[in-house]
């Protein structure tokens, strides 16, 4: 079967589309106001995850900021067009911690109808950026539902706030709310022992091993999904970095020419879906 195990589970790859200069939590992010004037370096490694995609006949989510899809709206067609499907990334990379409850709606509502409009296909998913859902957003799920989405992929499952606040799962599962119940595709994390690590996207797959993350995904198949989330700076290790404290640069840059190979292994151990079909598997059997 070509590497990949019989009557496991499948695998999600996920792309937040955004660009170099999106980072959050750091002194060195520009104002939304200085976005304009900034040279866009997110298409080379847009592409290059479009082609491997292409090379291995897998269809991806990909949660697309509303900025970048205004600016760049043939990326969103290319992608839409090659049967990927297309989520929502917010419009500014406005973390939902700091947002009040209308002011998330109206973003959730602008960036939906954007990618709606552009893409010509209804709009299910959403994701946060910094996954930046706490305590302080205990109305998160029932906006996203107003909003008109029906899953999202915000949730860390090792996060002790996300455990209080959502009795976070690490397998995908409906979330009951006030307004009705939204799927949950929580970020992968690997299980060690009593601890659940962070080790398929983002910095954590850039940090560990590629034999870790192979052995780690595999096991993770065994029982649940595989949730796999990057970005396009990532396959683009050329792209101009951000002043930061030395912790947070190390986060944010550590190893980016080991992100192919890393990704090539993950790609060949299972079936890849993206969350849309996945959905609406799960939601035909509920109903």
């Amino acid at each position: 079967m070509n590497g990949k195990e019989k009557h496991q589970q499948p695998g999600f790859f996920t792309i937040d589309v955004e660009d170099y200069y999106h980072i959050i939590g750091v002194s060195g992010t520009p104002n939304i106001s200085e976005w304009d004037s900034l040279v866009p370096r997110v298409e080379p490694g847009f592409y290059k995850l479009l082609e491997l995609l292409t090379e291995r006949q897998i269809k991806a989510t990909f949660f697309f900021l509303g900025y970048i899809a205004k600016r760049f709206p043939n990326l969103v067609q290319e992608a839409f067009s090659l049967g990927h499907e297309i989520a929502s990334h917010g419009m500014y990379h406005q973390e939902v911690r700091y947002q009040s409850s209308g002011a998330f709606l109206s973003d959730a509502k602008d960036s939906k109808a954007l990618l709606e409009d552009i893409s010509g296909t209804k709009i299910l998913g959403w994701r946060s950026a910094g996954f930046s859902v706490n305590q302080n957003t205990p109305w998160f799920f029932d906006k996203l539902l107003e909003a008109g989405y029906s899953y999202d992929s915000s949730i860390v499952p090792n996060r002790l706030g996300h455990k209080r606040l959502f009795a976070a799962d690490a397998a995908p599962s409906f979330v009951s709310t006030s307004n009705g119940k939204i799927f949950e595709f929580p970020i992968g994390v690997a299980d060690l022992g009593f601890l659940q690590v962070g080790m398929f996207g983002g910095g954590y797959l850039r940090f560990f091993p590629l034999d870790s993350i192979e052995r780690m995904a595999k096991k993770t198949l065994k029982t649940r999904p595989l949730l796999i989330y990057i970005h396009p700076r990532e396959m683009d290790p050329g792209h101009p970095k951000l002043s930061m404290n030395l912790f947070r640069y190390f986060k944010s840059y550590i190893n980016m020419t080991s992100v192919p190979s890393k990704l090539d292994i993950l790609l060949k151990i299972t079936d890849y879906r993206t969350l849309g079909d996945y959905y609406a598997e799960q939601y035909s059997e509920q109903n």
